[in-house]
């Protein structure tokens, strides 16, 4: 007969069970990997730091800066221009690169951190891109804020020329380029745009240069991707836990998933679903804002069945009315964390309501609650006034040219936003 009393097992299985529901309670809080190069860091009971990388500042590749002299100029006859045969071959470089990374197999996906191993450089058409720049920053836990710490890193990015577009797009007609293996009759081509899983990127934990070939790695995510939240945890004793960045997508001017005017090339979602969510990096929220009035049944039907549940239709007009609850920049501010990774797309085919929102996102200080300070990657397509684009955007007035979108996409990536020129 077993004569132990009974109530150490009592209090031994209510322990577990108060285990179990704080853990239940937490579950989205984690404490971060040793083995992630996002930072490595602590629970607080270590002395490790937890670091982050923030935005540094943007670097014009040479080939960027020389069309920023003249676009003024080229921009009044800018398929001639671009079909000269310096600028067409540099624009074979560019796309023939961006192709080269974005065309990989579907089963390679990027789930961690430095997914792929390091590889050099491509000299050539890497030498048109231009760059973004990154520091580490370590919290200090007596401060409770981000310190700057030794740690630099660099990302590639297709540079601003040409007609911000794929050049061997239909566009300009005869004076379209050609290159042998990209189709040009879409009108919708998105071979001039590089994702940020599929640009190259490197970066150093120490003092000194993070500019080594050797370190460069082509896809995968780097570790200004996202990073975790620093939060005091009760039911740790107060030691310091962090809360899971998530994955988030906004497209205004969705359209239905899979199609758009019949095209299935100018879908957007299912452009994003295969550049990010397929790679490793699932979206925790699809938010699809169509003021077109849209078939519900047709809109899920679809959709994979991986995004049923993320995937949010919003089938009304958005606005950049201030204190109106559909107010764009204040539902970003609702929706979107510092530290998730948070894709924008922005293309609704109407100036005025575009302007307004690219314009609250230049003059916003993203130190001081802005929201340009949540958006990683931004695919915009500006419509502005220039030929051969006019007829396909029925001759928009008073938004500017050429010129000022050239303008509108450094200053946009000067704040630390991978801006790209959406089709």
């Amino acid at each position: 007969m077993n004569t132990k009393p009974a109530a150490p097992y009592v209090f031994a299985f209510c322990g577990v069970a108060l285990l179990l529901l704080a853990f239940i309670r937490m579950r989205s809080l984690i404490l971060p990997s040793a083995s992630d190069p996002l930072a490595f860091i602590s629970s607080g009971r270590s002395g490790e730091p937890y670091c982050k990388w923030v935005f540094s500042h943007y670097e014009s590749s040479r080939y960027e800066v020389s069309w920023f002299d003249r676009i003024e100029t080229a921009q009044k006859d800018i398929c001639n221009f671009v079909a000269k045969p310096e600028h067409a071959e540099a624009s074979k470089e560019i796309v023939s690169r961006t192709l080269n990374l974005t065309r990989i197999p579907s089963s390679e996906r990027w789930p961690t951190y430095d997914s792929f191993p390091p590889t050099p450089l491509n000299e050539s058409g890497d030498s048109y891109m231009s760059r973004m720049h990154y520091n580490r920053t370590c919290y200090d836990t007596q401060s409770e804020t981000f310190e700057p710490s030794p740690g630099k890193g660099i990302q590639l990015i297709e540079p601003l020329w040409g007609m911000l577009r794929d050049p061997f797009d239909r566009y300009c007609g005869r004076a379209s380029l050609h290159m042998e293996g990209q189709a040009n009759a879409t009108g919708q081509s998105k071979a001039h745009i590089m994702p940020q899983g599929y640009a190259p990127y490197t970066y150093s934990v120490t003092e000194g240069n993070a500019d080594k070939e050797t370190l460069w790695r082509s896809h995968g995510i780097p570790p200004w991707h996202s990073a975790l939240r620093p939060l005091t945890s009760q039911q740790l004793g107060g030691d310091l836990a962090f809360q899971t960045p998530r994955n988030i997508h906004l497209d205004l001017g969705s359209s239905y998933f899979g199609v758009w005017t019949q095209n299935a090339a100018a879908a957007s979602g299912q452009w994003f679903y295969d550049m990010y969510h397929a790679r490793g990096q699932p979206f925790d929220r699809f938010i699809a804002v169509e003021v077109e009035t849209l078939d519900d049944p047709t809109a899920y039907e679809q959709l994979p069945h991986d995004l049923v549940g993320a995937y949010n239709l919003m089938n009304i007009p958005l606005s950049m009315d201030a204190g109106d609850k559909l107010n764009v920049m204040d539902m970003v501010k609702r929706v979107v964390n510092p530290e998730d990774f948070f894709v924008f797309k922005l293309d609704i085919d109407s100036a005025p309501i575009e302007e307004p929102i690219v314009k609250n996102l230049l003059a916003d200080d993203p130190h001081a609650g802005g929201a340009s300070a949540l958006i990683d990657e931004l695919m915009f397509e500006h419509h502005v006034d220039y030929d051969p684009m006019n007829e396909a955007w029925e001759h928009p007035q008073g938004v500017g040219d050429l010129h000022r979108s050239y303008n509108v996409f450094r200053d946009l990536r000067r704040k630390g936003i991978r801006a790209h020129s959406w089709p």
